[in-house]
């Protein structure tokens, strides 16, 4: 590929920034993986375009494992930054969704503290602008299930993160010229990594083919016990099981971890069955 192609000069909101091909797979790349000349292009040209900086701290990575495809990953604090530089950005308003007490109240609530009575189900964002002198808004709501990648950062500060994932999808929505092919590390959910998101350490891989299981998956899970054991009895069995494998409940469990629980119920349903007597 010509030389020219493959460095970029312009500048960014922290001075002038002078970028080529070499220094990226030198000193850019995070992961274990090598990133192939078009990827390397697309990292360039997307910098050059939004104007971003990647020897600031925390402002864009480029992130490569194995043979999955690079991914290009903006810094949150990037984000919010961009949206305080809009000058028609006024200001956003962002929380957690939450299912509350045994009655099962859905509700939004600000800030991301989990209360011992709820469980968390999502986050939300709401961006407030200017368009023609007026004020409108832009709504966010997204699914905790979705992105949640059960590694260590998630189970640590799963309330945290899913608002930001929020907060990042709606203000890109809100302002797309301003984010055009930028996305956060917490709105990744499969590319088999995590990484704090304000140095951009790589601190845990995950298996991308992993995913958390959903609520019919449990269900199903359950039932299979009830069906054969009856409720208080297939409960039992279904906790033994569990802390027998070293969970402690079903809540972020990974389809790995549900296949080994479920053949193992399988089993322990084939062994409950008695031989049939032998016809005389």
């Amino acid at each position: 590929m010509p030389n020219e192609l493959m460095k970029v000069t312009y500048e960014s909101a922290f001075g002038n920034v002078e970028l080529d091909a070499n220094t990226v797979k030198q000193y850019l790349v995070k992961g274990n993986g090598e990133v192939s000349d078009q990827e390397v292009m697309l990292f360039l040209k997307l910098c050059e375009a939004q104007k971003l900086n990647p020897f600031v701290t925390g402002e864009v990575y480029l992130i490569k494992f194995g043979s999955q495809p690079a991914q290009t990953v903006v810094g949150y604090d990037t984000y919010k930054r961009r949206a305080d530089d809009n000058p028609n950005h006024m200001y956003f308003e962002s929380g957690i969704v939450v299912c509350r007490g045994q009655a099962g109240e859905i509700v939004q609530k600000a800030g991301a503290c989990l209360y011992p009575t709820e469980q968390l189900i999502g986050g939300w964002c709401r961006v407030h602008k200017l368009r023609n002198g007026h004020e409108v808004t832009t709504y966010k709501e997204v699914t905790f299930s979705e992105y949640n990648k059960g590694n260590a950062i998630w189970k640590e500060k799963p309330c945290t993160m899913i608002e930001k994932v929020a907060i990042s999808q709606c203000l890109r929505e809100a302002y797309p010229k301003d984010y055009e092919g930028m996305y956060t590390a917490e709105e990744i959910s499969a590319g088999g990594y995590d990484i704090i998101d304000t140095d951009g350490t790589v601190i845990e891989t995950t298996v991308p083919d992993d995913p958390v299981i959903t609520q019919d998956d449990r269900k199903a899970l359950f039932l299979t016990a009830y069906n054969a054991f009856g409720k208080e009895k297939g409960a039992e069995v279904i906790k033994t099981l569990m802390t027998e494998e070293g969970f402690e409940s079903t809540t972020n469990m990974r389809r790995s971890e549900y296949d080994l629980i479920m053949k193992k119920l399988v089993e322990e349903i084939e062994n409950s069955v008695p031989d049939e007597e032998p016809q005389e």
